[in-house]
């Protein structure tokens, strides 16, 4: 498996119908791809974690439909294996690696899929990951 350290950006905005979209064609028009998504709503809020190709352009635009912060993670090609989340999820355990969240995409058949989270030691985890 292949890990690296990146940054997602955490957009907080209201909750409304239709606000993925409005996100997405403020994404799109400005030749940003999203590479991974995770969004929940509690309440009147709703939250949007996005893994983008230019993660400081993205906070710039992003910027006027909510509040924007930035956030260490760590990025996982997660090969289309029987067995492989598996053996990542045991690899932190076993080295004590607390995850506070995780999402992930899909990907085509036989092709990786990206796992993407945060954790109590995104350094370790790397080196964990790698070795």
């Amino acid at each position: 498996m292949k890990a690296v350290k990146g940054k997602e950006i955490l957009l907080i905005t209201e909750n409304k119908v239709g606000k993925l979209g409005e996100i997405a064609e403020t994404i799109k028009n400005t030749g940003i791809s999203v590479r991974a998504i995770s969004a929940w709503a509690f309440d009147e809020e709703a939250f949007f974690r996005i893994v983008a190709s230019d993660t400081e352009k993205a906070k710039q635009i992003l910027s006027s439909v909510g509040k924007v912060e930035e956030k260490d993670i760590v990025i996982v090609d997660l090969p289309d294996e029987v067995g492989k989340l598996f053996e990542l999820a045991s690899t932190l355990k076993n080295n004590d690696i607390d995850l506070h969240y995780v999402y992930g995409t899909t990907s085509d058949p036989g092709k990786p899929a990206i796992i993407v989270f945060s954790s109590n030691d995104d350094d370790r985890a790397l080196v964990v990951i790698s070795s």
